[in-house]
């Protein structure tokens, strides 16, 4: 399946204006006066399901039944596309069920069980939670692909719109990936209208499956490792239809970053933004903490992406990190 083009990215808009927030696109005082830059932050942790995949589920499901009634879904998840996909069900009366691995938080199993999801655990990776939802898909659901579907990419594609509509001079963007379906989206939207803008995708240092594939020249299986990011583990899938061609021809930068490094921006948020973030919605800031201020413009928007962390786990890791964050940024610009 090819990507989606602009045209399909403003339709998607359209499609999902009554599922999805406009998000704010929030300056960091803290950031920009570290970076000596205009920093602002696009708060997906807003949308009601806490994290940007309300948005492509919306646009998949949606798109989906325009075509005819939609009986029962299922999809695979690490937590915030599950999340997405039972909540935009819940929306719609359709049953929803979503697969995920053993390795997955007993919170994220939780919330999806208490928005009504039917939760499936097998195995110990995402790629085996894939695997059991397309088996499911052929007794008869619907799937909904968070990695391979142009609709969804589509529907995450409208942060991209956003961003260039509330920052007009915005000149890098830095997103966290993980399937890349997301970054995707948000690079056709903005390289179709302001192609000079930098992308820069973001992810952790351990078990980036798209960073992996990239310079192994294909979708390659990569092993899925513990830690702070999780949102961002699994595959792309070895049959990736379109993200990772996109990733490759419209990314400009991709950067990984450790445990520690995203600790101290979770901790930034919540101390210096006042926001709970997730290891994954946090590694945009740390990208631009610890990376060299070259690899950025003057002008820089982060997808906050998601804070569906365990409340109590973000307060410990911002108190343990705290000292080492306020050591780092100091008290004068880079």
């Amino acid at each position: 399946m090819p990507a989606p083009t602009l045209t399909d990215i403003v339709t998607a808009r359209s499609r999902i204006s009554d599922m999805v927030h406009r998000t704010p696109l929030a300056r960091s005082f803290a950031l920009s006066r570290f970076m000596d830059a205009d920093i602002r932050l696009k708060l997906e942790c807003f949308q009601d399901t806490r994290a940007f995949k309300v948005r492509g589920a919306a646009n998949a499901i949606l798109s989906q039944q325009e075509k005819g009634p939609l009986e029962s879904l299922v999809t695979y998840s690490t937590g915030n596309h599950g999340r997405a996909t039972a909540y935009i069900a819940t929306r719609l009366g359709i049953p929803a069920t979503v697969c995920m691995s053993h390795a997955t938080t007993e919170d994220k199993q939780a919330a999806l069980a208490e928005m009504g999801a039917d939760v499936r655990l097998v195995g110990s990776s995402q790629d085996e939670a894939h695997d059991l939802a397309l088996k499911l898909a052929e007794e008869g659901m619907t799937f909904v692909d968070p990695i391979n579907d142009p609709a969804s990419t589509a529907g995450h594609g409208t942060i991209g719109l956003e961003i260039m509509e509330d920052f007009e001079t915005v000149d890098t963007v830095v997103v966290p990936v993980s399937g890349g379906a997301l970054i995707s989206g948000i690079a056709i939207a903005i390289k179709a209208s302001m192609p000079s803008v930098r992308i820069v995708g973001v992810s952790m240092e351990n078990g980036a499956a798209m960073y992996q594939s990239l310079e192994a020249g294909r979708p390659i299986l990569v092993e899925e490792v513990e830690g702070l990011a999780d949102c961002l583990q699994g595959g792309i899938t070895l049959d990736n239809t379109h993200t990772f061609a996109t990733v490759r021809d419209l990314v400009d930068d991709f950067v990984l970053v450790s445990e520690d490094e995203i600790a101290r921006a979770m901790a930034e948020g919540m101390h210096k933004e006042r926001l709970i973030l997730e290891g994954a919605g946090a590694t945009p800031i740390a990208a631009v903490m610890h990376r060299e201020r070259s690899m950025f413009g003057d002008n820089i928007a982060l997808v906050a992406s998601g804070g569906n962390a365990e409340t109590q786990s973000v307060y410990d890791v911002a108190a343990v990190h705290r000292q080492a964050m306020e050591t780092l940024m100091g008290s004068a610009a880079r």
